[in-house]
């Protein structure tokens, strides 16, 4: 298992075309979006059932380096000043699958 850090992101959906851009630069290896999701926060309830899109908070998570971690936290900090949302960190292990470790390293030969 590999040690790596899940940076999960709840935020505006007007803002997520910028922050997939941000975590390409990153060179994150992939992500998850979840779209129009419901909850309660600091702003009070979301309903998923809005029909403005204006209204609506896209969840959004990684695993990735610490080194782009940090780099993801420090640009969702510019991002939380001025939208709504939260950013959590977590220790994670990556498991890889033994048949896609064998794959890299006929690669890497």
């Amino acid at each position: 298992m590999l040690p790596r850090k899940k940076v999960e992101i709840v935020v505006e959906s007007l803002k997520v075309n910028q922050i997939v851009f941000e975590l390409e630069e990153i060179g994150v290896p992939g992500f998850t979006i979840v779209g129009n999701i419901s909850g309660k926060g600091a702003n009070g309830v979301l309903d998923h059932n809005c029909k403005a899109k204006v209204f609506e908070n896209t969840y959004i998570f990684t695993v990735c380096t610490t080194e782009q971690a940090d780099k993801v936290v420090d640009y969702m900090q510019g991002v939380l000043q001025y939208f709504s949302g939260t950013c959590f960190v977590s220790d994670v292990n990556l498991f890889e699958c033994p048949i896609k470790m064998a794959k890299n390293n006929a690669k890497n030969a």
